[in-house]
């Protein structure tokens, strides 16, 4: 008799836990579907030079859709899209919001065309290229300017090449070291004619990307020696380091 007893509980036990499984299931997704849940606040953080409020906008959130449920696929995919965040995180915050982390691409210098300018960071992408969204760009006047960069290639690609953004990386690195100096213009001339153009008046001959490193050292070296003779110096000439050229206007 206990024998048959013990072996009738064990089917009950497991029927009593199905049921009690399926219930707390049901529990569950009826409190989920409550409208508790549904998205009512959008927050964007690390948002600088950008609009927190032009983020949410363009994101597309579903809002009022169930938090847990929504689905953010196409939210993704807006994010994606706008050319100064460089990557972003869309985290779910129970019971309503919906928290945005984006990691925003720094500026690094202007790219000036013949009708317009585009600004790129350091991996040489384009910045500025969603016309929906202003930026505020700190002091953006005083960013170095890039020239003789071929137009239809950036454009098709949305960023500079690596070898050249490298380049122009290395350059500009090696310029802010002097902190008295305000403006700087590189024109890449395709890479084979490199000149600068400090402060609006120091022009200065690079040539081809060859020995670049040593170029800019040796241009380094003689910037002590011309030290407030800017305005009296028709250019600089750094094409063959081993035998600078330092021109004076007559």
């Amino acid at each position: 008799m206990r024998a048959r007893t013990k072996r009738k509980s064990k089917p009950l036990r497991v029927f009593y836990g199905l049921v009690l499984l399926i219930a707390s299931i049901l529990a569950i997704l009826y409190s989920l579907n409550l409208p508790l849940w549904g998205i009512r606040e959008v927050i964007v953080n690390g948002a600088k030079i950008l609009s927190a409020d032009e983020i949410k906008a363009l994101s597309g959130i579903p809002l009022n859709e169930n938090l847990f449920f929504a689905n953010f696929s196409q939210a993704k995919n807006n994010l994606k899209k706008i050319g100064a965040i460089k990557n972003f995180k869309i985290r779910r915050l129970p019971p309503a919001t919906v928290v945005i982390d984006i990691h925003e691409r720094q500026p690094m210098a202007a790219v000036i065309f013949p009708e317009k300018s585009i600004i790129i960071d350091s991996d040489g992408y384009i910045i500025n290229q969603n016309p929906d969204l202003i930026l505020n760009i700190p002091n953006m006047i005083d960013l170095p300017i890039i020239a003789g960069v071929d137009e239809k290639e950036l454009l098709k690609n949305n960023q500079i090449d690596q070898k050249t953004v490298e380049i122009i990386a290395s350059i500009i690195h090696r310029l802010s070291r002097f902190t008295e100096l305000k403006k700087m213009q590189l024109n890449l001339g395709g890479l084979e004619n490199i000149n600068l153009l400090l402060d609006d008046i120091l022009k200065v001959k690079l040539g081809d990307v060859e020995e670049l490193e040593a170029k800019m050292e040796t241009f380094e070296k003689l910037m002590a020696s011309v030290s407030g003779k800017w305005s009296q110096i028709e250019y600089i000439d750094v094409r063959y380091p081993a035998e600078p050229v330092i021109k004076f206007k007559k």
